[in-house]
């Protein structure tokens, strides 16, 4: 009895151990499923984070392709706004193509006037109104060192003409590409190559109306220097030193037949199927010793005569040399301009001679050897004392001009001076700017001729840039 009672509380205690055996074997699993299932759900929670952020970056970059696409699209339709300023010479809305990083640029001008004739007027004097010149500038910059730039201008509102006047024009002002070497490859020169402004006097290139007093530009730059004057050549500029600028240039000549005894306008030959038998040598210097002072001196050079033969008429070599001297200083309100020029012309009598017999010239007149000229222009921004902060501008102006166009005459009794082509001119006026872009002008023009009469104006115009 005793015997069986030990084997079965044996058999019990073995039970019992096993059980418990059994039952520590079964928590230890349990624990390391747990474990694994935390294992498991860290691991899913980081895949849902990474899945997350590649979404994010996904999204984000998709984003930034979009905004790139767009900006894209943008600059090859808009043309990003820029700031306005003038920049290597030129004028400020035909600069704006250096400033842009890559694709179009556009700009402009425009300039309208009335005049009144109000004293020793002639029977042809007429007062008139015009809507002088529409101007567009077109830029491209094809990489960070080759642009085209271009100015495109319609004259007097029409090519056709009226009973009153001629006809106006549409024509190429300037249209060149531009190498910019001095960037790419660090050298202080550039290419240029195209139809180009010769780079003479203030307002050849820096001719926007916005930024010179009075509604004609100063005599003297339309007579001996034939502004607006371009024609096609290749040269080269740049940047000396961070205040010496330069500009040289080989160009076609001036066509000598188109000279006259009131200057050398007519002889611009504007890139339309321009002689160039004869080359010419235009270049420039601007020196500016302070950020306010700008001073300088330019050149032109070479034979006028394109070896042409009008019948049995030769005409000569007509050498013709332009120079002048400038300076402008700019301080607050203040801005002072003066200009000295000065030409001479080979040949003088026998050009003359030859422009007589091909019918170009009337019999009393006569090219002179020697022109000279000057002008002296101060003006001052008085509103800033009126109000303080503005951006408005109001610029009293005075301009005087003294030109003798028949300052030397070939030799002999045929070659005599013109009076009519000697005189002074007194420009006072002033410019108001309701913004920095639009200006509008009254001034009166006094002209004092040695001979005959010429009117005096009052002239009121309007002018923009963009």
């Amino acid at each position: 009895m005793v015997r069986k009672l030990a084997i079965a509380l044996t058999t019990l205690m073995c039970i019992t151990g096993i059980s418990q055996f059994a039952r520590a074997a079964d928590e230890d699993r349990i624990q390391q499923l747990e474990k694994q299932m935390q294992a498991m759900q860290q691991e899913l929670t980081s895949l849902k984070e990474e899945k997350q952020k590649e979404q994010e970056e996904s999204e984000r970059r998709t984003g930034l392709l979009a905004e790139n696409f767009e900006k894209l699209r943008t600059q090859l339709t808009i043309p990003e706004e820029v700031e306005l300023k003038s920049l290597y010479g030129l004028g400020p809305a035909a600069s704006k193509i250096y400033q842009v990083e890559r694709g179009l640029s556009i700009g402009g001008y425009g300039e309208a006037y009335y005049r009144k004739d109000v004293s020793d007027k002639t029977r042809s004097d007429r007062d008139t109104t015009d809507f002088l010149r529409f101007v567009l500038y077109t830029g491209y910059k094809f990489s960070d060192w080759i642009l085209l730039n271009a100015e495109l201008e319609f004259e007097h509102a029409t090519t056709g003409g009226t009973e009153t006047s001629g006809g106006g024009s549409v024509s190429v002002e300037f249209a060149y590409l531009d190498f910019l070497l001095s960037e790419k490859l660090k050298i202080p020169m550039n290419v240029r190559l195209g139809m180009m402004l010769v780079p003479m006097g203030i307002v050849n290139e820096l001719h926007e109306p916005v930024f010179f007093n009075g509604i004609e530009r100063p005599e003297l730059e339309r007579r001996i220097i034939p502004s607006t004057w371009r024609e096609n050549g290749i040269g080269i500029w740049g940047q000396l030193t961070p205040q010496l600028e330069y500009r040289l240039y080989g160009i076609n000549g001036l066509n000598a037949k188109g000279f006259r005894d009131n200057g050398f306008r007519g002889g611009r030959q504007k890139g339309n199927r321009a002689l160039a038998e004869d080359i010419a040598v235009t270049g420039r210097l601007d020196y500016r010793p302070l950020d306010s002072l700008t001073l300088g001196a330019s050149f032109y050079h070479g034979n006028s005569g394109q070896d042409q033969k009008v019948g049995e008429v030769e005409l000569p070599d007509a050498s013709t040399t332009i120079w002048e001297l400038h300076g402008i200083y700019r301080n607050a309100g203040l801005e002072l301009r003066g200009l000295f020029a000065m030409s001479h012309l080979g040949d003088a009598a026998e050009l003359t001679r030859a422009l007589r017999e091909i019918g170009e010239l009337k019999s009393s007149r006569a090219l002179a050897q020697r022109m000279f000229g000057g002008y002296f222009e101060a003006a001052y921004d008085i509103l800033p004392w009126l109000s303080p902060g503005t951006e408005m501008s109001l610029s009293p102006f005075v301009r005087f001009s003294y030109l003798d166009l028949q300052d030397k005459m070939p030799g002999g009794d045929e070659f005599s001076a013109n009076g009519n082509r000697k005189f002074r001119i007194w420009t006072p006026g002033v410019s108001f700017k309701p913004h920095p872009q639009i200006v509008l002008k009254l001034d009166y023009r006094n002209f004092n001729t040695v001979k005959g009469m010429r009117a005096q104006e009052v002239n009121f115009g309007m002018g923009f840039v963009f």
